[in-house]
């Protein structure tokens, strides 16, 4: 777990920043510059541009997480880089084909309170350096260099994102060159990623390169592909569909309304992002060895961890939702049940930790399409039957729905194939907490200033929280990180 903690715990770090950033651009940026339409335009623009970017990275990282150890092993990574290179022009080929036979269907003839048949050109950039960012940044975090990615996508994209906001805030463009600069900035950390890539290829020996290991190893790559393929598919649609299916049922102001007020209900789990973009290298190192008891080990730890942290942010958020309310305007205050829906979702894939890491590494990673084919057969079912009735808060207890049940499906796989439940004692005492938190704190009265109200309320939460989690020892990890934090303060201190 050495190289986990030092990873994510900077990892952590910079994705905070680029949350709070993040925030900054959603809570009070856009809420203030854009209609509720525009920026449901802009969600539709990037779900889209999610969808298809998977579908045509066309498994490829799949292949990188399962095969990255063998082929390396073999010397064969400058290979491997021009090959990942070739598969990046391949599906950006095949997207861009896709999408100009497909238009009609999909963007033209879409409702008509959706302007997303006036952009749906700027898919093929926004698709062709999202295929980019996938391949390369999973080939970088093969590598155990995920802070990469993390700084360009999470930190610059967001800075880039403010400056475009900023700009039509002021009236400096219009939202037309708004939306061009936007999809410059969703493009930037695909651009910069494959420039990266590019500059690792060693041009000297370029005329001697050979894909051998593709011939070695085809079978089993395009096996893994085709899964990866059909996994990634249905996990995208299951994350992102719920936006276009808004925006082609009820139009582009509740997909606004929803994209907004579900980046509150997500912060739940954003803690485990650093986590699981470096956990992938290190259990793929731990299949290879069969060392089942280290994948135990950090699965438990994982759960754990993350469970606690997602109960801390789950309360802080849920518990100040009124004021979140002012915030964003009280025009979104019919969609304020997005944030608990999705809030509960983030928070039971937390308490799940990272199942989806150890099976996608595993030998049995095929499972992972199984259960997310019929995840995105349901969520496309939930969210026909509850967007008429509930609108945008239909699509987020759908995505809830959803969730929970892909989660349990892999807890119950793992526990039958490693023969370990991950929940222990210690769990239960963070979900005490955790009500006991909730029931303590609905008692103290909203303030008619919203960031008062937050910091009270949240300072509060954070107090009481993390001082029964500590006393009580809940966590061996966060004691110990603790009381290593407390060491170096009370040395500098001394010194």
């Amino acid at each position: 777990m050495g190289i986990i903690k030092k990873q994510s715990s900077i990892g952590a770090v910079l994705i905070y920043l680029g949350i709070f950033i993040g925030y900054f651009n959603i809570a009070f940026l856009q809420p203030n510059f854009l209609l509720r339409e525009e920026i449901g335009l802009i969600a539709i623009l990037v779900a889209w541009s999610e969808i298809f970017g998977t579908i045509f990275s066309l498994g490829w990282p799949n292949v990188l997480v399962r095969l990255f150890p063998k082929i390396v092993a073999e010397n064969k990574k400058s290979n491997l880089i021009i090959f990942t290179i070739i598969i990046i022009l391949i599906g950006s080929i095949l997207a861009t084909l896709a999408i100009i036979l497909f238009s009609s269907f999909l963007f033209i003839n879409s409702n008509d309170s959706s302007q997303i048949d006036q952009y749906y050109i700027l898919l093929i950039p926004l698709i062709i350096f999202n295929i980019s960012f996938r391949l390369g940044d999973t080939f970088l975090r093969m590598e155990f260099k995920s802070l990469f990615g993390i700084i360009t996508k999470e930190l610059f994209q967001r800075i880039l994102i403010s400056f475009g906001i900023l700009l039509i805030g002021f009236k400096v463009i219009h939202y037309q060159q708004f939306v061009w600069t936007y999809t410059f900035a969703m493009c930037f950390s695909g651009i910069l990623t494959l420039v990266y890539l590019i500059s690792k290829i060693n041009f000297n020996n370029l005329i001697k390169t050979n894909f051998s290991f593709v011939r070695k190893h085809k079978s089993e790559i395009i096996n893994i592909a085709l899964y990866g393929i059909l996994g990634s598919a249905g996990a995208i649609v299951a994350s992102m569909i719920d936006r276009v299916m808004l925006s082609n049922m009820i139009g582009d102001k509740y997909t606004g309304i929803y994209y907004t007020l579900f980046y509150y209900g997500v912060f739940v789990s954003i803690p485990a992002r650093p986590l699981k973009r470096i956990s992938t290298a290190v259990l793929a190192e731990s299949w290879k060895k069969n060392d089942i008891q280290n994948i135990k080990n950090i699965y438990s730890k994982s759960v754990l961890n993350l469970s606690i942290i997602g109960l801390y942010l789950f309360l802080g958020i849920w518990l100040n939702n009124s004021s979140i309310i002012e915030i964003v305007g009280k025009e979104y205050e019919e969609g304020v049940l997005i944030i608990l829906f999705i809030g509960v979702g983030s928070l039971f894939d937390m308490i799940t930790g990272l199942n989806t890491e150890i099976i996608a590494t595993s030998k049995f990673y095929k499972y992972n399409s199984y259960f997310i084919g019929g995840l995105a057969l349901l969520v496309i079912l939930t969210n026909w039957w509850l967007i008429p009735i509930y609108k945008s808060v239909g699509a987020a207890m759908g995505t809830c729905i959803s969730i929970i049940t892909i989660n349990i499906f892999r807890l119950l796989l793992i526990n039958n194939k490693i023969k370990h439940i991950p929940f222990d004692y210690n769990l239960l005492k963070a979900f005490f907490i955790g009500g006991l938190v909730f029931f303590i704190t609905s008692f103290i009265s909203v303030i008619e200033n919203p960031f008062y109200s937050i910091l009270i309320k949240g300072s509060f939460i954070t107090f009481i929280f993390w001082t029964l989690i500590i006393v009580l020892r809940v966590s061996d990890d966060i004691n110990g990180f603790c009381k290593k934090q407390l060491q170096n303060i009370t040395g500098l201190y001394k010194s």
